[in-house]
């Protein structure tokens, strides 16, 4: 046992603190999910959910902020991500980077089928009384949330392997990050969901970014150094 903790002391000492951090964001969010699944769709505990949505009727929706949540909606809807991923895929095409462009490719649709078929398991109807046309879909999770953070975060780590000043990184990527939050908002605005389907998609959206990202490093690594391996061995007469 004292090994086994020594063992976990020195190689945590390795690790760098921006994995570290990010290593308990990941499990924050797995645990977060677990959570708001346990209580809101096992013990249908929705208290918070509707003081919220009172909390909002009452000192925040009014008829000229609306057209605006509207507007940021859209910027996650299934018409504009699919042109925007089109965009972005095709862009890393003319650049030659036929890897990226099949990670895009991989974490876009893999996001959307894990979101699809989640939202067919866990059934929960939305909100009643949405200020936009009622959809027909199920709440949980907020695809809107799972896929902005995906797609937005996904832009940030883009833009973060980029060779742009860190001033500038740290800038883009903030305001990306709180873009995906506001369009999480919005859908709560728009009573289309429920704050914990919201919060739930964050969690789904954030920790199918790092599963995806953290497994394409590995295989690129790999498949570097496979390639260097290849190129200094003589060819065989």
């Amino acid at each position: 046992m004292k090994s086994n903790s020594s063992f976990i002391g020195k190689y945590s000492k390795k690790l760098p603190l921006p994995l570290i951090l990010l290593l308990f964001l990941f499990v924050g969010a797995i645990g977060l999910f677990t959570l708001i699944m346990h209580e809101v769709l096992q013990e249908r505990e929705e208290q918070v959910d509707h003081h919220i949505f009172q909390f909002l009727s009452s000192h925040v929706i009014n008829p000229s902020l609306t057209p605006f949540m509207k507007t940021v909606t859209y910027f996650a809807s299934a018409t504009f991500l699919q042109i925007a991923y089109i965009i972005l895929i095709a862009f890393y095409i003319i650049l030659k980077n036929w890897k990226r462009a099949l990670e895009i490719a991989a974490i876009g649709m893999g996001g959307f089928i894990v979101n699809y078929f989640m939202k067919l398991f866990f059934h929960r109807v939305r909100p009643p009384d949405p200020l936009i046309a009622p959809l027909q879909n199920f709440s949980f999770p907020s695809g809107h949330a799972t896929s902005a953070f995906i797609f937005y975060g996904l832009l940030a780590y883009l833009i973060w392997k980029t060779d742009l000043n860190r001033t500038y990184k740290y800038l883009t990527a903030t305001v990306l990050i709180i873009f995906s939050l506001l369009i999480g908002f919005s859908r709560v605005y728009l009573r289309v969901h429920y704050p914990s389907d919201v919060v739930a998609g964050f969690c789904i959206g954030f920790s199918w970014l790092v599963i995806t990202i953290s497994l394409f490093t590995r295989l690129k690594k790999k498949a570097d150094i496979e390639e260097k391996q290849e190129a200094t061995q003589p060819d065989k007469v």
